[in-house]
């Protein structure tokens, strides 16, 4: 039984030891105030942190740190955690600058004297304006930390790399002293010169964008698409060579959206000088196979570009070997283009030789780096350390010498089409001369002729402008007559009113005069009736007066319708005149057509009064109003399948200015399109041999020239017009 109880006791020991929390490591003690001083693996550990969301309480509260080394190949994840303590042994105050190279985002928690976390934040993508000051010198990868004597701290460190970076395989926290890092910036900069790099790289990023702006006035210029390739190729190129400066100089809050454009300036770079160098050399029809293949590779070397910027998000893929292949298809692309050139100098291409001088050293120095990285990747083999500086001189010099022979290559290309732009100008202004010349000896010969054609055509246009005078004319009369027509139908029918009147009480009279003569012949004659007689023989002559005065007054409008006017104004009843000729043109359709039936409304302000006016033409256009009216009412009746009563009103109205004249239908109405042309000479909507068109035309000229007034008119289809009179009260 005891046996069994420490056994139990010795496994829950066991099982207590293997699940208790991974202890701390050692305090890091400082013991130099000067310096640099890297922090070794046995006083830190590591967390990863695959999902990349742990918060600090959570890191603080969990038992997965481990102790690592500073590179391990095997790390998978952009986000790491390390822990630490640091002790300041020295018997004065330090200020440190703690840091760490390999990460995007830094982040620092550290627990001050008061037992309170404190957190800082920099690095390479974190805004100018966001990263901790002191002094006023911002560190991207340095966060300050201030330890008095005897003083100890406890660090959480939160590393990150962006998305398009490889996994953070290398973890390698180190302290340095500010007056170490005062001391190594000041020797930077004016023991060491490195300014001068800075001093140069500014002279070179101006002289490319100057060699930029170039090359867009000669596009710009001549049009020729290798000029603006070439300067698309030299921004890119400029943007990559220089993209840190550049980023200091105008991207200070925005790093994160520069550094991740700046993943694709590389391949845009290839990409255009690709494409300069084939509309440099113009390759030949023959050689469209081998342009295609330029053009599939390129492709691909950009959509490999692509896979490797999101290939860092994904476990697993080989991140070399994608590297390795954009490598050997940049080369791919380079050997298929060098071809094309070799074969356009065989052609006799000037230009294919030009661009292979100038692009040859760099694609030896892109052979000779390829085959350094594979030897270095498989065969484990590495160049010595000042060989590799030699290399990146050599780069710098490939690429001027590539930039500089391409830019003369270019310029004498621009040279001599401005010779041949010159001698095609002047090719084309000895061609014009010539042309002028003839065009003059041309011009000579056909004057004499046009001199004749014009004196035949003027007798021929004095001709046809009296002919067609005479017509105008006719048609003129014509539309006063066929207005005549319709008074006359309208007279014809209101003059017979009274004429039946007159001819009935003549005849009654004539029995009264009978009946009086017989009567008197009687012996006892009886006086009463003869004065009876009498009394009915004077009105029946009264009422034949009276009925004969009316036709006489009929008349005289129909004469004073039918005279030509002289222009003359004349105080006239406006709504008697509206009345007379609305009847007149009424009675005038029902001579042609006594089956056709209107209603007639009048809706005229006693107060419209006199006004001073031609009653004759303004009659005229009331009549041609009025015809057309009923002419589109009738037209309606006949056509229309619904029940349907036509109706044709006229209204005055009289106001301080003017007084307005509104004849409405309820006919066919008509569209924007008829409404336009409606007082155009010589335009009607009615069948041939029915209307002169010069009917509203004449009305227009009346009211707006004769009376200075104006006629418009409101019209929908399917629901009837409007025609108004305004005319001024002079």
């Amino acid at each position: 039984m005891v046996n069994g109880v420490l056994w139990l006791v010795f496994w829950l020991g066991f099982r207590s030891f293997g699940f208790a929390q991974q202890p701390w490591p050692p305090v890091f003690e400082i013991k130099t105030d000067s310096g640099r001083v890297e922090v070794d693996t046995a006083h830190f550990q590591v967390l990863a942190d695959l999902a990349e969301n742990y918060t600090f309480e959570q890191v603080r509260r969990s038992d997965s740190f481990r102790f690592d080394s500073h590179h391990n190949p095997n790390r998978n994840s952009h986000v790491y955690w390390i822990r630490m303590r640091v002790k300041n042994t020295l018997p004065h105050d330090l200020n440190l600058y703690y840091g760490d190279f390999y990460a995007s985002y830094l982040d620092l928690y550290r627990l001050d004297a008061r037992q309170r976390w404190q957190h800082q934040r920099t690095g390479d993508l974190v805004p100018e304006n966001q990263i901790p000051d002191r002094n006023g010198n911002k560190e991207r990868n340095r966060l300050f930390i201030h330890l008095r004597p005897g003083e100890q701290t406890t660090l959480y460190q939160r590393s990150e790399s962006a998305y398009w970076h490889p996994p953070l395989t290398y973890l390698e926290p180190q302290f340095e002293t500010e007056e170490n890092r005062i001391q190594s910036v000041y020797k930077s900069i004016r023991v060491e010169n490195f300014w001068e790099n800075y001093f140069f790289d500014g002279i070179m990023i101006g002289v490319l964008f100057l060699a930029i702006g170039y090359n867009l006035f000669i596009f710009i210029s001549i049009k020729d698409v290798v000029y603006l390739y070439f300067a698309i190729c030299l921004f890119f190129f400029t943007l990559d060579r220089n993209a840190y400066n550049i980023q200091l100089a105008f991207f200070e809050n925005q790093p994160h959206l520069f550094k991740l454009l700046a993943n694709f300036f590389f391949i845009i770079f290839f990409s255009f000088f690709i494409q300069s160098i084939r509309k440099f050399i113009q390759p030949v029809p023959e050689l469209g196979r081998l342009n295609r293949a330029i053009s599939y590779f390129l492709a691909l070397t950009a959509a490999v570009n692509i896979l490797q910027f999101f290939m860092y998000r994904f476990s697993g893929m080989p991140t070399f070997e994608i590297m390795l292949l954009i490598e050997i298809l940049i080369r791919v692309v380079y050997v298929l283009l060098g071809i094309g050139m070799v074969k356009m100098i065989r052609r006799g291409s000037l230009d294919a030789r030009f661009a292979l001088l100038a692009t040859a050293p760099l694609f030896m120095y892109w052979l000779f780096t390829l085959s350094t990285q594979i030897v270095g990747r498989f065969l484990n083999l590495k160049l010595p350390k000042g060989f590799r500086g030699m290399l990146e001189y050599s780069e710098s010099f490939c690429f001027a010498w590539l930039i500089i022979f391409f830019s003369g290559a270019l310029l004498n290309r621009y040279n001599l089409a401005r010779k041949r732009v010159a001698q095609q100008a002047i090719e084309k202004e000895q061609l014009e001369k010539e042309r002028e010349i003839e065009q003059n000896r041309i011009i000579a010969s056909q004057n004499e002729r046009l001199e004749q054609q014009v004196k035949e055509r003027t007798a021929q246009l004095q001709t046809s402008l009296e002919d067609l005078k005479a017509t105008q004319n006719q048609l003129i009369q014509k539309e006063k007559l066929a207005s005549l027509g319709e008074l006359t139908a309208g007279i014809a029918h209101e003059i017979q009113n009274p004429l039946n009147f007159v001819n009935n009480f003549s005849e009654v009279s004539t029995e009264l005069v009978t009946e009086l003569e017989e009567e008197q012949q009687k012996p006892d004659r009886d006086a009463e009736l003869e004065k009876e007689l009498l009394g009915d023989l004077k009105q029946n002559l009264q009422k034949i007066n009276h009925h004969g005065s009316r036709a006489s007054q009929i008349v005289k409008n129909m004469l004073a319708h039918s005279r030509t006017t002289t222009g003359d104004r004349q105080v006239t009843n406006l709504n008697a005149l509206c009345d007379e000729y609305l009847r007149l043109a009424y009675h005038g359709l029902r001579a042609k057509d006594n089956t056709f039936n209107c209603e007639l409304i009048t809706d005229l302000d006693p107060t419209a009064g006199f006004v001073n006016v031609v009653p004759q033409e303004i009659g005229r256009v009331l009549l041609n109003l009025f015809n057309n009216a009923f002419y589109v009412v009738q037209k309606k009746q006949k056509t229309t399948l619904t029940p349907y009563k036509p109706t044709v009103t006229v209204s005055t109205k009289a106001g301080l200015k003017q007084i307005e004249i509104r004849i409405i239908d309820n006919g066919l109405g008509m569209d924007d399109a008829v409404k336009e042309k409606l007082f155009q000479p010589f335009f009607t909507t009615k069948p041939t041999g029915e209307g002169t068109g010069l009917g509203l035309s004449l009305s227009y000229d009346i009211i707006t020239k004769g009376h200075g007034g104006t006629l418009t008119v409101e019209s929908q289809p399917g629901i009837g017009s409007e025609f108004i009179i305004a005319l001024p009260l002079v």
